[in-house]
């Protein structure tokens, strides 16, 4: 009788097979899971990162042309990149439309990746309202001379 529960016990002291093979695959699973969410994660961070450094960028070259540009009109588009700052990655566009109030117009700067032109490329933009001075006009009035002396 004590040798046939000692078989008994050596039957349920280990894995079978087929156990160690379903546990195994389950585990593999679960770490391809965990290596391809840590994938998307970065390509997330790295996308993100991009953005921010584009809308930095924006928000200077808003700030330059707000500043230096006496050529912001109604209607205007002005482009270009970033090689004053030796960062060929990026190039920008403003774009200027008229908001219906006077001397009130809205300036969009958008900066995107020079080597990415597909549609879903990241872009960074800034917009704000500018005042444009109105024109100073001048006008002349004779004033009577005095004559003789």
């Amino acid at each position: 009788m004590s040798n046939a529960s000692s078989k008994r016990s050596l039957k349920r002291r280990g894995f079978s097979l087929i156990e160690a093979l379903a546990s195994v695959t389950i585990l593999g699973l679960g770490i391809a899971a965990v290596v391809g969410g840590l994938g998307a994660v970065a390509r997330t961070e790295t996308r993100t990162r991009q953005i921010e450094a584009m809308t930095r960028l924006a928000q200077h070259k808003f700030d330059e042309l707000v500043a230096t540009s006496t050529s912001l009109g109604s209607s205007t588009t002005q482009n270009g990149d970033f090689s004053d700052q030796n960062n060929s990655d990026y190039s920008w566009s403003a774009q200027v439309e008229d908001t219906g109030i006077t001397n009130l117009e809205a300036l969009t700067v958008t900066v995107t990746p020079s080597s990415d032109t597909s549609s879903k490329a990241p872009t960074g933009i800034v917009t704000g309202l500018i005042y444009v001075a109105p024109a100073a006009t001048t006008t002349t009035t004779a004033t009577p001379g005095r004559a003789g002396g």
